[in-house]
């Protein structure tokens, strides 16, 4: 090699390593630009982000409901299953939304009001605690109190200045157009569970085009397999699992009489969704207004019992629900909803484990598949075929175990 090859040589990967250094300087000086635009993208599209959640959610009993429906022995109703489900689906989450919008949310404004109004008695008589306490109480010291009357100085002075009273308003106004995005993500949820086969078609269609070696393909199908169910796994898991937090929450405070049962069961399933730290925050908060409202007496029991529950639900419910599929460490999920809500809100921490989870297959699936070229690398020619052979005999075997299960499951529902 010449002297001046060699000179050539040597500087390209330093002038790769230079743009690269600044395109990633770049990125990250208009981190937040890209973090907005990210953010009001899924703002426009948040209809159809509900809708496939609703999806998600709904598929078990759509398709649960349809395999009923097909063993009518009316032809009509029989040919045409899949539509008659999602009328009667869409019969019941009918029924269901003009409940909630006829009672459940009554209740739960009544709730927000009065608690809203007796926020400045309740800190009255939290401010009446710490005066009483003895001087050398640590809580004097570090200076509780004070931090609680400027805290709550400055939010009774939001709500009521005008310009509070008008951030109050837009709230409520926003709060009525996510009600109308939650019903039209009903609506296209219906409509992707009814026409999930023409869609599932052409995204295969789709996929042979722009793939054309059927290597290519079969990886892209696997992979869009893996994210289809691990998101499949985390919706219908933890809405369920949602589900029964609010259910037991609002009745442990119902036998306990505590106020706000319904508003602070339902803070329960939806902080819920939120993985680990969700239910800790629920906690906290439900302790803390059933504290105030109540005297010691009857907010301990209260507390030992969502501490029961959440060990409970964390330890064995959600597990058996989600059947551990989704297998990742507690710190990863921590470092990902603490990431996703601060650059994306209450979104970016539902949706942070699943990403996390997605990333994470499919980092070990690049891994796995660069370990098995570099194996059929080092070996030599004449062994080649051994190895591709192990390869062939090792997925098939794994097609083998997939299609026994899928089949031991069908005969447990059958038996079922």
């Amino acid at each position: 090699m010449k002297k001046e090859d060699f000179k050539r040589s040597n500087l390209l990967p330093i002038f790769v390593l230079a743009i690269l250094l600044m395109i990633i300087y770049n990125a990250l000086n208009s981190l937040g630009k890209i973090t907005s635009a990210i953010g009001g993208f899924l703002i426009v599209i948040s209809p159809l982000l509900y809708g496939v959640l609703f999806a998600y959610f709904l598929y078990i009993p759509h398709q649960a409901m349809e395999k009923l429906i097909k063993k009518v022995k009316i032809a009509f109703i029989s040919k045409h299953a899949r539509g008659v489900t999602t009328v009667l689906i869409f019969l019941i989450l009918l029924v269901l939304v003009s409940f909630i919008l006829s009672v459940v949310l009554p209740v739960v404004f009544t709730s927000i009001v009065d608690l809203a109004n007796s926020i400045p008695g309740y800190l009255s008589t939290i401010l009446k605690f710490f005066d009483d306490l003895p001087e050398d109480s640590i809580l004097v010291e570090f200076d509780v109190a004070g931090t609680i009357k400027n805290s709550s100085g400055d939010m009774l002075g939001t709500i009521v200045n005008p310009s509070g009273i008008e951030q109050v308003a837009r709230g409520i106004v926003s709060f009525a157009g996510e009600i109308f995005k939650l019903i039209m993500g009903l609506v296209i949820s219906l409509y992707l569970l009814m026409d999930r086969a023409r869609i599932s078609e052409f995204f295969k269609r789709l996929n042979n085009a722009v793939f054309k070696r059927e290597v290519r393909r079969n990886r892209m199908i696997k992979y869009l397999s893996q994210i289809n169910k691990v998101l499949f796994t985390f919706i219908a898991s933890k809405g369920l699992d949602s589900i029964i937090n609010l259910v037991v929450a609002t009745v442990l405070l119902l036998v306990f009489k505590i106020p706000y049962a319904l508003l602070l069961g339902l803070i329960a399933g939806l902080f819920n969704f939120i993985p680990y730290l969700g239910s800790i925050i629920s906690a906290i908060i439900i302790s803390i207004i059933a504290l105030i409202t109540t005297d010691l007496t009857t907010s301990i029991p209260v507390m030992i019992g969502l501490l029961i529950f959440n060990q409970l639900d964390g330890n064995y419910i959600e597990p058996r629900i989600m059947k551990s599929s989704l297998k990742i460490s507690p710190v990863l999920v921590i470092i990902a909803v603490v990431i996703g809500g601060a650059y994306f809100g209450i979104i970016g921490m539902f949706l942070a484990v699943p990403v996390a989870v997605i990333l994470k297959q499919l980092l070990n699936e690049y891994i796995a598949s660069t370990e098995i070229e570099k194996v059929s690398v080092d070996v030599p020619d004449e062994a080649q075929g051994d190895v591709a052979l192990g390869v062939v005999v090792s997925e098939v075997m794994d097609e083998v175990v997939d299609v026994s299960d899928n089949v031991d499951g069908d005969a447990a529902g059958s038996d079922n």
